[in-house]
């Protein structure tokens, strides 16, 4: 599903080159990066994500090489094929839940499917939320909802960064759940980038990250 070859980078002429392990994540499984601040975590997703271009290697999602599509047909693959969940919770705060949800459906070009929507907010335990603003809910239900937003598409791919750091022990393994759940019922790879250890007992598939160097474990 999700395949990596020779990944490497470099922010700008001189500075210090982030190589990173090859790395294969088939359908319905999770993979955990875990490694400090500056070990270059981040930037792996972001390469992962299509968002950073590589200096040398490839990202290859369910036969595509998409760091090689050009910028339109590079962010209509990502709406339609990955899921972000990313660190803090951005919404649109005049938009309601289930309205927040239907954009991100739009802007990949999708229909609304709201019964789709509906079902995804019910299956993480906030369908009653649906019509409340996002301000109106606590850290834990905004990111529930931010994962949310990451499968309503029904993508391939879901990226986590740092979903739990936010977040207590009971609700970071809950969320942590929800996320490997969630991806085994719609058969989609899922890379979660942290720096919580907390999340080792919960994932059997872990690449430790350290600074400027990377190695499987």
């Amino acid at each position: 599903m999700l395949t990596t070859h020779d990944l490497s980078y470099r922010y700008g002429a001189g500075a210090p080159e982030f190589a990173f392990p090859d790395l294969s994540v088939e359908a319905g499984e999770g993979a955990l990066l875990l490694g400090p601040s500056g070990s270059g975590k981040s930037t792996w997703l972001h390469l992962l994500a299509g968002i950073l271009s590589p200096l040398t290697g490839r990202v290859e999602l369910d036969g595509t090489v998409y760091g090689s599509l050009r910028s339109g047909d590079l962010d209509r693959f990502r709406g339609r094929n990955i899921g972000l969940v990313l660190q803090r919770a951005y919404f649109v705060e005049a938009l309601n839940v289930a309205e927040n949800l239907a954009l991100a459906r739009k802007m990949a070009g999708l229909p609304p499917d709201r019964a789709f929507l509906l079902s995804v907010l019910e299956s993480l335990g906030i369908g009653r939320y649906a019509q409340r603003k996002p301000r109106e809910l606590s850290v834990g239900e905004q990111q529930r909802v931010t994962i949310a937003r990451a499968l309503v598409n029904r993508p391939k791919l879901i990226l986590a960064d740092e979903p739990t750091s936010a977040l207590d022990d009971p609700n970071a393994h809950r969320v942590s759940q929800l996320l490997r759940e969630r991806a085994a019922e719609l058969g989609a790879a899922l890379v979660v980038v942290t720096h919580d250890g907390r999340l080792r007992t919960d994932f059997s598939r872990i690449v430790a990250i350290e600074p400027l160097t990377t190695q499987n474990i």
